[in-house]
């Protein structure tokens, strides 16, 4: 009798041994594929992220419409700032253009180089963010050939340039690469890109308003006006009438 009650004694703690272990995997389990869930969600908010995200590469800012007898404006005096990022990851300004246009239609044309969709989610350090080079701006009248030029003297974008006043071997070689890949693209895909091509965004400018040029990381820009920064549409205009802009041409 006293063996037959060891016997059950046994048994019970042993299934209540295998019952605490099942339990523990249990929630052990559970508690892992809620961390992997979260780790899963965060993930694709972080791709969502990176694909919806946009980096300010330019603003405008009009200081002067002229109109005729009958109202409508005739000519748009503008001031347009690149940014550049800098070693230390930061936005850095370059220097303001006065633009003049017949107008008050911008169109700002750049090309556009897209990388391939993976490079974006993944957040790539080199191909995690499309690339926008700014050619001219011109207005709804002109042919985009009359335009005002964005470009150096020498016909490169201002921020591929490490120094002003001249353009070393590398950098013009990047910039003809770009216009090649453009025509060759399998050459481009081969290099991670999903499509090198020109864009232009237009839209009506007016006094006041502060407009804005993003780079959208998953390809394209978008020329938008941007409220609440009426402080900063100020300091651009104090800066150009205290001679900070170049006129005309960068």
């Amino acid at each position: 009798m006293k063996s037959l009650r060891r016997l059950l004694a046994l048994v019970l703690t042993v299934a209540l041994i295998v019952s605490a272990i099942n339990l523990s995997l249990y929630f052990w389990q559970r508690n892992s594929e809620l961390a992997k869930l979260r780790r899963e969600r965060s993930e694709l908010q972080a791709i969502i992220a990176r694909l919806t995200g946009h980096t300010r590469r330019a603003e405008l800012v009009v200081s002067h419409q002229d109109h005729n007898a009958s109202g409508a404006v005739t000519d748009t005096t503008m001031l347009w700032q690149e940014f550049t990022i800098g070693s230390d990851g930061k936005r850095k300004p370059l220097p303001m253009v006065s633009i003049n246009i017949p107008g008050n239609i911008a169109h700002v044309d750049a090309l556009v180089v897209k990388f391939d969709d993976r490079y974006v989610e993944q957040g790539d350090i080199l191909r995690g963010k499309s690339l926008i080079f700014f050619r001219r701006i011109y207005g709804d009248t002109q042919a985009p050939s009359e335009g005002i030029s964005l470009l150096s003297r020498q016909g490169m974008p201002r921020f591929l340039r490490a120094n002003p006043d001249r353009v070393n071997r590398f950098e013009r070689e990047m910039w003809r690469q770009l216009w090649h890949l453009m025509i060759h693209p399998r050459q481009a895909r081969k290099l991670g890109i999903a499509v090198v091509q020109g864009e232009d965004a237009y839209r009506i400018v007016q006094p006041g308003k502060l407009y804005v040029i993003d780079a959208r990381n998953d390809g394209g820009i978008e020329f938008r006006p941007k409220s609440g920064e009426s402080a900063l549409v100020e300091q651009m205009l104090q800066r150009a009438a205290a001679g900070y802009a170049s006129t005309h041409t960068p």
